[in-house]
Order: structure tokens, then C-alpha cells, then sequence
């Protein structure tokens, strides 16, 4: 579930930790910073697809595991 109204945000929050209604705005705009700026880095990162080889990222810059 992506977490974009103010209410879901709250929601969420309180299922994680006991939170005070002073502490509500600052995390709400938290929120909504960090997906802003997820969605304009999705925007700017082409579609790799299939080009990535997910066995390959432990290694080193060597290719050694």
C-alpha cells in the first residue's frame, strides 16, 4: 500500500508506535517529501528491465564474491 493521503500516513503510523498529535506534521511532511522525491528519481532513471544481473551485486568492482 503506498501511503499518499495524510490519513493513511497517520494510520500507519500509529500501527508502528504510539504517536503524539504534535508529532503528526513533521512526519507527514517527512512522507510526503520522501515520495516526492522517490517519484522524481522513478521518473529520472530509465526502465532497466531485464538488464540487470541481481547475482552479481555482492561482488566487488573485481567480480570477486
Amino acid at each position: 500500500m503506498e501511503f499518499r493521503t495524510d490519513e493513511q500516513i497517520i494510520a500507519r503510523a500509529r500501527q508502528i508506535a504510539p504517536l503524539a498529535d504534535a508529532d503528526l506534521p513533521p512526519l507527514i511532511n517527512l512522507v510526503h517529501g520522501v515520495r516526492e522525491y522517490c517519484d522524481l528519481m522513478e521518473s529520472l532513471m530509465p526502465e532497466l528491465g531485464g538488464d540487470i544481473d541481481v547475482t552479481k551485486m555482492s561482488h566487488n568492482m573485481d567480480g570477486d564474491a
